[in-house]
């Protein structure tokens, strides 16, 4: 069963409000993704961001992605 089925009062919560809630879990959780994120992950992120600090300008924002994938779609 789905968390949002156990607890359908979250999908009434404006988007502010779950921002708020997906903070304050994370802080729960302690902020600690390593124990769920497999060690190649984390070397594929890392990869990413040493990529991103030499090359910044060869990424794209969020807005740019988005659009690009919506292009896709058609």
């Amino acid at each position: 069963m789905a968390i949002l089925e156990k607890i359908p009062a979250i999908q009434e919560l404006s988007d502010a409000d779950k921002r708020q809630l997906i903070d304050e879990l994370w802080t729960e959780m302690d902020g600690s993704p390593d124990a769920s994120v497999s060690p190649e992950i984390i070397s594929l992120l890392d990869g990413r961001m040493e990529d991103y600090r030499k090359n910044p300008e060869s990424t794209s924002t969020w807005d740019e992605v988005k659009q690009r994938l919506q292009a896709l779609r058609g």
